[in-house]
């Protein structure tokens, strides 16, 4: 294969993952969020605080209600701590024109930039990253304007190795990120019966932690 063709498939899979981590991921979770996020939420408190009553409910046996309340938060502090820190993604509504014309621009930005492909730093690299992951259209243009750093030479041999390294990461990131959710958003049917789902998870949960409540209740007035 000829080694400028080979480098310009190396290029566009390092354009295809740089645009699954600045923006495919991060929107697709924004969205399903959107759709499922506060359920999600009340289910995993949910399950949270009915682990809290069982081990409060087998802590009271043998403890003082002080001491039960400080074992929990011990256990389960960092727990609920760490609940409280959600990821904040802010969907950045633009047009598709402006879209494809951001992604253009980077693809060229890849091709003459990307320190896997050229002698330049990561960290002025990040830059671009910058500007795609807000489709900054001017920005990009600016950039792309700068003096071309030197290519690094690689033989064919060498660049097929990355395309090779690089396929595989991306399947990597496709098998950890649940990409079905790109379909998910997009059927009717699969939204409301995901919703569905997590209302009948919500209220057997509810039902759980009520029980769990009485129960722990009356071993409390028994002590």
């Amino acid at each position: 294969m000829d080694k400028s063709y080979l480098r310009f498939l190396v290029s566009e899979l390092i354009f295809i993952k740089e645009d699954t981590l600045i923006n495919l991921i991060p929107e697709t979770r924004t969205r399903y969020n959107e759709l499922f996020g506060d359920l999600e939420h009340f289910v995993d408190d949910l399950n949270l605080n009915i682990r809290m009553l069982r081990r409060k409910i087998d802590l009271v046996k043998k403890n003082s209600l002080e001491e039960v309340e400080a074992k929990i938060l011990n256990e389960f502090g960092d727990s609920k701590e760490e609940k409280r820190e959600k990821e904040i993604v802010n969907l950045i509504e633009v047009d598709d024109e402006r879209k494809r014309n951001a992604e253009d621009i980077f693809r060229e930005i890849i091709f003459r930039f990307s320190p896997e492909l050229n002698d330049f730093s990561e960290s002025k690299f990040e830059e671009a990253r910058l500007y795609f992951s807000s489709y900054d259209v001017d920005s990009l243009l600016e950039f792309l304007g700068r003096d071309k750093p030197k290519i690094i030479e690689f033989t064919e041999d060498e660049l097929q190795d990355l395309r090779d390294a690089l396929e595989e990461e991306l399947s990597y990131y496709y098998g950890r990120f649940p990409l079905n959710q790109l379909d998910l958003l997009e059927d009717k049917d699969a939204i409301d019966f995901n919703l569905n789902r997590l209302k009948n998870v919500y209220e057997e949960y509810e039902e759980i932690y009520g029980s769990l409540q009485e129960e722990l209740n009356i071993k409390i007035a028994e002590k």
